[in-house]
């Protein structure tokens, strides 16, 4: 028995009708494209009717698309509009006041965090010489110290436990960062690494030896942008005409 089509039964949704309708002509589209080409002009007339069909369905369906999700649209559109003055996404042009509010009281507290931990860093500074100038004194005190002379030796000795203990005052002043702690996590000075480009053609001869497929796909890019622009020759390409439908 034939299942009843969905254009009569009752309470079908616009959804349901165009499912119908494209799954209607994806079904005809089977008949067509079943392993053999087309193979006469009447066949190549119904191919190209059937295509034009289905582009108008699936340009109806998605229109009716658009039509469903424009409430949903607008209500979110609605929600974002509310909260974008509070909190839209600090990368937007127009970041929310709460990331201005952020931005600002980073830019209060930055300089005091710059002088502190340019304080602290003075301080690793000194410690690390005074642990090193320990170290050295230990070392040439051990060596000049003789085997029976204990006295030398003890003295020696106790410059190397005065060495270990500067080495762990270093280590302790080089762990001592600037932050600021009122919060549940500790707000410090960061180090940022930025690369600011200065020859592009030895920059485009690394990159494209360290990746050429990234990099050759970036050329594909910018050429395919030109043959569709209308350029017929691009240097380093191969620039071909093929007939397609």
């Amino acid at each position: 028995m034939t299942a009843e089509p969905i254009h009569h039964i009752p309470n079908a949704t616009p959804f349901d009708l165009i499912a119908e309708r494209l799954e209607g002509l994806i079904d005809e589209a089977r008949n067509f494209a079943d392993g053999e080409p087309v193979a006469n002009q009447g066949q190549a007339d119904a191919v190209s009717a059937l295509i034009e069909s289905l582009r108008i369905a699936a340009k109806d369906a998605d229109a009716e698309r658009v039509r469903e999700n424009e409430p949903h649209d607008k209500a979110k559109a609605a929600v974002q509009a509310k909260y974008a003055p509070l909190i839209a996404d600090p990368k937007n042009k127009s970041p929310g006041k709460v990331w201005k509010a952020i931005d600002a009281l980073k830019a209060c507290l930055q300089p005091y965090l710059a002088k502190l931990d340019a304080e602290k860093r003075e301080a690793e500074r000194v410690a690390r010489e005074a642990a090193d100038k320990a170290a050295k004194d230990a070392a040439d005190a051990m060596r000049a110290a003789a085997a029976n002379d204990l006295q030398a030796r003890e003295e020696a000795e106790a410059l190397i436990a005065d060495a270990e203990a500067a080495q762990k005052v270093a280590k302790a002043a080089a762990g001592d960062k600037a932050h600021a702690s009122g919060g549940s996590r500790a707000m410090g000075l960061r180090i940022v690494w930025k690369a600011e480009l200065k020859d592009a053609q030895i920059a485009a001869g690394f990159f494209w030896k360290r990746d050429p497929s990234v990099f050759n796909a970036f050329l594909q890019k910018l050429a395919d942008e030109d043959v569709r622009s209308g350029k017929r020759s691009i240097p380093g390409f191969d620039v071909t005409e093929a007939r397609v439908l």
